[in-house]
């Protein structure tokens, strides 16, 4: 397929590199233009914008961090919308919320395109192994056109009939696992003052019914203090945000979901919103009494 891949960030470089290895021709555009040195040292175009990029192309895919910057690829004279012609489809990977992806469907659709929100389930080494999980959100015609590039990026692929339900579906999971990162913070916040060391709270936590890998994964990351980004803070804080925009929008009290965002939020205040997630633990171990 001839595709046009707007975002080269953490998630969109290996999505685009696994998209190229599958055989597809790549045109790429990214905001930082260096970023794009690798796909187009291996044959991939590089486009002046995101209308050249989405111009005459059998599929366009958007891969950025969130609705204000999704806005600023598609939106003007030189977005990608503007490339679009009848019949084209447009699939964002990116997590927007439920309110951008009806809007965005409602505007391409005025352009006589199609739209899938596609929201990615999975850190970059998940990207980089092709071993995404990602919820597909369209017209059944749209869907089809899609799969082939969606197989050569993802281990799972579940469709829904509708772009909004994609996007409602990636943030309550989400919503799920932020919650449970933040609880593991706080438990191994607890334990800590008490004397229990990190890896030993893991390994019995791993051996109950509560186990989960995302607790050995995090935890590890706590014993250690490496807070690297796999996924950052900010983001996740951006991701329960949507939560209770969502919340709002169908009328949902959610205090769990608002104790998490206030969580995450003071952890960007405080200056580790380039953190890991995980990072989060640090907030519980800074408010121990002394």
């Amino acid at each position: 397929m001839r595709i046009g891949f707007i975002g080269l960030g953490t998630m969109g470089e290996p999505i685009a590199n696994n998209l190229r290895k599958a055989g597809h021709e790549l045109t790429v555009w990214n905001r930082t233009p260096s970023r794009a040195d690798h796909i187009v040292s291996k044959g991939g175009k590089l486009a002046r914008t995101p209308r050249e990029c989405a111009t005459g192309r059998d599929l366009v895919l958007t891969c950025v961090s969130d609705e204000a910057a999704l806005s600023a690829v598609l939106e003007g004279a030189d977005g990608a919308l503007a490339g679009l012609a009848h019949g084209d489809v447009l699939v964002d990977f990116s997590t927007s919320g439920a309110r951008a992806a009806k809007a965005v469907a409602e505007e391409v659709a005025r352009r006589g395109a199609r739209f899938v929100a596609c929201p990615l389930l999975g850190s970059r080494s998940a990207a980089e192994q092709a071993q995404l999980v990602v919820v597909a959100g369209g017209s059944a015609a749209a869907r089809e056109r899609a799969r082939p590039a969606l197989h050569a990026v993802a281990a799972r692929i579940f469709e829904l009939d509708e772009p909004e339900k994609a996007a409602l579906m990636k943030i309550v999971v989400y919503a799920v696992g932020n919650a449970m990162v933040a609880a593991l913070g706080e438990s191994l916040a607890l334990g800590a003052a008490g004397g229990l060391e990190p890896w030993r709270i893991i390994e019995v936590l791993q051996a109950s019914s509560f186990h989960s890998p995302l607790f050995l994964m995090k935890g590890e990351l706590v014993e250690r203090k490496d807070y690297a980004p796999r996924f950052k803070l900010s983001l996740a804080e951006k991701d329960e945000r949507l939560v209770e925009e969502a919340a709002a929008d169908l009328g949902v009290k959610l205090a769990l979901g608002e104790a998490v965002r206030r969580l995450f939020a003071e952890g960007v205040r405080t200056g580790r919103g380039d953190s890991d997630v995980a990072a989060v633990a640090e907030l519980w171990q800074r408010a121990k009494k002394p």
